[in-house]
């Protein structure tokens, strides 16, 4: 066999093509996809395609005069199993062992796997990962549970970059993936009082179940109030996991004096903010982008360890031709958190097991 389905987005259309198995180059593995977790910046690049690409093209990931959007192959939550090494590997992990990796390949100038263009991601039925970075899954851990990783880690790397101390209070602004994965993060780093904010009902449900002490409607509650109210004379850490660029202004005006901003959710467009609400307080403001391996491993090892639900997270499964109709559903208002592409088989949306 020498072609397999892939999930292609071209010109903001996701569609299933058939395609040539990518042969692995010096240090790199052929994996067989398993399961990939439906990402939010996944679904943000089908619908803002031509602004995600001419931000590529200012940033230099892509040439300036490129007129032709090239194909991405999407994916870069997943769980696979090695099927052929390449040359100049150690093959210390046998055929057909399940893994897991930080999605990035060094032995492609850090191309990022589901990402950069011409690229294989996990929507494929066979995709390309580094030896070097490849992780077996430990013992107990599913291709289901493996994909929730990638998610978890982005929420550790925002906890780990907010130097957030045992006495502050966080306010999770956005309670879907990324921000139950950073209430997971602060949870196991012991902080006491983190306010979850979320419009939706089953959102806020779902945050307390993952434990924050407090859920609020942002509609109907000043979740920044009521976060400065716990803190006291404490620093509030606010992490803005909605991705609504609105937010960004409104609660650099409305955060409490010393309050940290974390910015986690992905924004593309320009965005009207006055800093100098940002300046007279003294806030600090950062943004996160990705993780580190090892914060990637930890993540890994907490699912492994049964530290966090990330069941809970799970809500849907999809086989690979099922995907384009599956973008259709989850850009629609939808119940949905987490669901996972299982490219080996077929078959449409349906709820978790």
């Amino acid at each position: 066999m020498s072609t397999m389905q892939s999930v292609v987005l071209r010109d903001g259309k996701v569609q299933l093509e058939s395609q040539e198995i990518p042969k692995p180059g010096l240090g790199q593995v052929l994996v067989k996809s398993l399961a990939c977790g439906i990402c939010g910046s996944d679904l943000h690049l089908a619908h803002h395609t031509d602004e995600i690409f001419e931000l590529y093209q200012q940033l230099g990931m892509l040439p300036a005069e490129l007129e032709v959007k090239p194909d991405i192959m999407l994916g870069h939550e997943f769980a696979a199993e090695v099927v052929e090494y390449g040359p100049e590997t150690q093959a210390e992990v046998p055929v057909g062992t399940r893994v897991t990796s930080v999605p990035i390949l060094m032995s492609q100038n850090g191309a990022g796997i589901g990402v950069t263009p011409g690229i294989h991601g996990a929507y494929s039925e066979y995709f390309l990962l580094d030896e070097a970075l490849m992780l077996p899954l430990p013992e107990g851990v599913t291709p289901q549970a493996a994909a929730i990783t990638e998610p978890l880690a982005v929420g550790l790397h925002a906890v780990n970059r907010s130097d957030i101390g045992k006495n502050d209070v966080a306010l999770v602004a956005g309670c879907g993936p990324i921000g139950l994965a950073v209430i997971s993060a602060l949870c196991l780093r012991g902080i006491k009082h983190i306010v979850a904010s979320d419009p939706q009902p089953n959102a806020q449900a779902l945050a307390k179940e993952f434990g924050a002490s407090v859920a609020v409607n942002p509609m109907e509650t000043d979740e920044v109030a009521r976060a400065a109210e716990l803190a006291g004379e404490g620093r509030v850490v606010i992490y803005e996991c909605a991705g609504i660029r609105q937010l960004l202004d409104s609660f650099i005006r409305r955060a409490p004096q010393h309050a940290s901003l974390i910015v986690t959710g992905v924004h593309t467009e320009p965005t009207a903010v006055n800093f100098a609400f940002a300046m007279v307080k003294e806030m600090d403001i950062k943004f996160t982008y990705y993780y580190t391996p090892e914060e990637f491993s930890e993540c890994l090892q907490t699912i492994a360890r049964g530290e966090v639900n990330w069941k809970a997270l799970w809500t849907g499964t999809v086989g690979i031709d099922g995907v384009p109709a599956a973008f259709e559903t989850l850009t629609q208002p939808n119940d949905h958190i987490k669901v996972i592409v299982e490219p080996w088989r077929s078959g449409g949306l349906e709820k978790a097991e």
